[in-house]
């Protein structure tokens, strides 16, 4: 038996990690949203790094946002390391225990879909639900499957592969999670449902604060700008496929859909007018940002390279105002 979909849904998630934390507490009989994850996970701060490939990211921090957004919700999160040469008995004796695990994936390893056949391999998180008797395969929940319009799936996969994908390890700055399985237990139940008006200030408030404290934070943004003016003074190839990763770290995978999401927390906690006025400039420069950087990828032209430049500064500036504006709402 082949790898393939066999169900595909229009909704996706903002992040694979995230969304399927998501589904693991909705298959543990107490939703979560994923939107919550974010909340209580602190997952709106952002950082700067090197991702798989040696290219620049801005990112947050995932397993860490994923691992205390469900702690906050009451669950337990579990990390087992996978053992590989009994793979198969080891997933069945996690799956009665817990139903469903995430593990970290390498994509040059996942054929059930076209992306992941035909671009350069990356890091990817998946929930995989079910196991055959006859150890053949797996059943997986995919969360997030980027292109032009992300969806989710489930899918079947070969155990083959998916051991594989497992095993062949991928490292970045912000991510060296791969070689074990996660799983959820609701063991407190301290915490249900979505947070109430007064626990999503609470957290919104948090992650200002963290942001004024914590310099990874803070200064994010001015060092994903150094990383990339220094990837894009590179050989042509090296700079044009660092403009074509700006773009999708800016509106494919991170920082717009990322700030998409912020926007109903910001609504659902009644957030001044100056606030979501900052908030919405801040997702137009990071639009802006992505359509810089397919001019730039197709030019390479010094014209462009200085409007990035300058883009840089306005989200440094909006992106600081705006968390200010986040910790105290009354100015």
């Amino acid at each position: 038996m082949n790898s393939h979909i066999t169900e595909r849904y229009d909704e996706a998630a903002v992040n694979c990690l995230t969304g399927s934390y998501s589904v693991l507490a909705g298959i543990t009989g107490r939703p979560v949203a994923e939107q919550t994850v974010f909340e209580r996970g602190d997952g709106y701060l952002f950082q700067a790094g090197l991702d798989e490939s040696g290219y620049p990211e801005y990112i947050f921090p995932v397993e860490e946002a994923g691992a205390l957004g469900m702690t906050r919700s009451g669950f337990t999160v579990h990390k087992e390391p996978i053992t590989f040469d009994a793979a198969a008995s080891q997933l069945e004796a996690l799956l009665a225990q817990h139903k469903a695990v995430i593990v970290w994936v390498n994509t040059a390893h996942l054929r059930y879909a076209d992306v992941y056949r035909d671009n350069n391999p990356y890091l990817h998180a998946v929930v995989v639900q079910g196991i055959a008797a006859d150890r053949s395969h797996v059943d997986v929940h995919d969360s997030l499957v980027v292109g032009p319009r992300p969806y989710s799936c489930r899918a079947t996969v070969t155990l083959d592969d998916l051991v594989r994908s497992a095993g062949d390890r991928i490292k970045s700055d912000a991510h060296d999670a791969m070689g074990f399985y996660y799983a959820v237990s609701d063991d407190t139940g301290s915490a249900t449902g979505n947070p109430d008006g007064a626990e999503l200030n609470g957290a919104l408030v948090r992650q200002a604060e963290r942001f004024s404290a914590e310099q990874r934070f803070r200064n994010a943004i001015r060092h994903y700008q150094a990383l990339c003016e220094e990837c894009f003074t590179g050989p042509p190839e090296r700079s044009a496929h660092g403009a074509r990763r700006l773009f999708h770290h800016a509106s494919v995978l991170y920082a717009v859909p990322s700030l998409k999401l912020m926007a109903r927390s910001l609504r659902t906690a009644d957030a001044p007018d100056h606030t979501l006025a900052l908030h919405e400039e801040a997702t137009r420069h990071w639009e802006a940002m992505g359509v810089l950087a397919l001019r730039y990828e197709a030019t390479s032209a010094p014209s462009v390279l200085k409007r990035i430049t300058q883009r840089f500064e306005q989200l440094d500036e909006t992106t600081t105002r705006l968390w200010e504006s986040v910790a105290t709402p009354e100015a």
